[in-house]
């Protein structure tokens, strides 16, 4: 099915000749995403940020939006449905989705369509990872940057079920089970009245769908104390180069110090330098 062509709303940025709309690639509400891009003589690279918020809220990318826009790319930042919109595998449909948009409409923001890279945030980071290790994601993206990437919903309810746990991980532990419709029960198989509950929680875990050098390479990155803690990066690292034998630098996951979680890992500018620098690196 084709989706029409709309520009909710468009303005042009004080700052430079930066320009920013909002555009629908979907019927549904939410469907919609924001893009910001400086007219170019040459096409130029793009970005395309999926916000966090435990698959339940939104999360405001517009300011780092604009500095990537004014650093050279074309930066869209999506919407998707949320967990009580959809069921998975709807976010990941929703972000395969806006990137097909976003490549038929490529010339509209001076855009090189097969130089995209993703870049997403926390429970948008499962989406983008799931966008990298779905079919062949290395021929969908040059690259995938995941800020506390939760790439394991099933860690991550194990993980808000202690008593010990934190505020921030029980609302992660209950916002995924939303998101699958059902608690985590390997012995949940049946279809005949709904999917899979089993099947929907494996699909969900992103290293589950690893396939190699058939992936998007990805740069995953975490802080020491943050509450998606590394070892899910880990994990999918250890799938694709091990059972998978995708390039040892195919998946690179980095910890850094503090308890900086999602966007806030870029709050410090050695680390968004490195950011940058990678995705110039894969974009170049």
């Amino acid at each position: 099915m084709v989706i029409a062509f709309v520009t909710v709303d468009a303005r042009s940025s004080r700052a430079a000749d930066r320009s920013e709309a909002t555009y629908s690639y979907g019927s549904h509400e939410r469907q919609k995403l924001d893009a910001y891009w400086n007219a170019s003589g040459t096409e130029q690279p793009g970005i395309v940020v999926l916000h966090g918020g435990y698959w339940y809220e939104d999360t405001g990318w517009a300011t780092w939006s604009r500095t990537f826009a004014d650093s050279g790319y074309a930066v869209f930042s999506v919407d998707y449905r949320l967990n009580f919109d959809a069921a998975w595998p709807a976010q990941r449909t929703d972000a395969l989705s806006a990137l097909d948009w976003i490549k038929e409409h490529a010339a509209d923001f001076d855009l090189d369509p097969e130089r995209i890279v993703i870049l997403g945030s926390s429970a948008g980071g499962q989406i983008a990872t799931a966008v990298a290790t779905y079919g062949s994601g290395a021929d969908r993206v040059r690259g995938v940057v995941g800020l506390s990437p939760v790439a394991s919903p099933y860690r991550a309810w194990n993980d808000g079920n202690p008593a010990a746990a934190s505020t921030q991980q029980r609302k992660l532990r209950d916002n995924a089970s939303i998101l699958a419709r059902c608690y985590p029960d390997p012995a949940d198989t049946d279809t005949s009245m709904h999917a899979s509950c089993w099947d929907t929680w494996k699909d969900m875990v992103v290293k589950n769908r690893a396939s190699g050098s058939n992936d998007a390479p990805m740069y995953l990155i975490h802080s020491e104390g943050d509450f998606v803690p590394v070892q899910h990066s880990l994990d999918l690292e250890a799938d694709e180069e091990v059972e998978h034998d995708m390039p040892l630098d195919g998946v690179t996951v980095e910890t850094v110090p503090g308890s900086a979680h999602g966007g806030g890992l870029l709050d410090e500018t050695v680390m968004a330098d490195k950011v940058m620098a990678w995705i110039a690196g894969k974009t170049s």
